[in-house]
């Protein structure tokens, strides 16, 4: 019995570790987002880390492709959004 409950705990720690070790932009990818999208996405996740440790770099964004494509735009928006929890240890 002891053997089973090790065995089990260390499938849930397996499993939980590998979630982990996967980057929301791989997710977003693996669930089928477009590309332009993802684009806007990570841009828009950087902008948010550059603007939590300085306020001299400007933001990471295509301003072309934020009035022509909307995916991008999106992509951009949430990124900037998502990546604020990350980041709360430089505020």
């Amino acid at each position: 019995m002891k053997r089973r409950h090790v065995f089990l705990l260390w499938v849930s720690l397996s499993l939980i570790l590998s979630a982990c070790g996967q980057t929301r932009h791989a997710q977003l990818a693996e669930l089928g987002f477009a590309r332009n999208y993802l684009e806007g996405y990570q841009d828009g996740c950087d902008s948010r880390k550059v603007q939590a440790t300085t306020f001299y770099d400007g933001f990471r964004q295509d301003p072309e492709r934020m009035k022509k494509e909307n995916k991008y735009a999106n992509g951009w928006n949430d990124g900037y959004e998502q990546c604020y929890a990350s980041n709360i240890d430089y505020h």
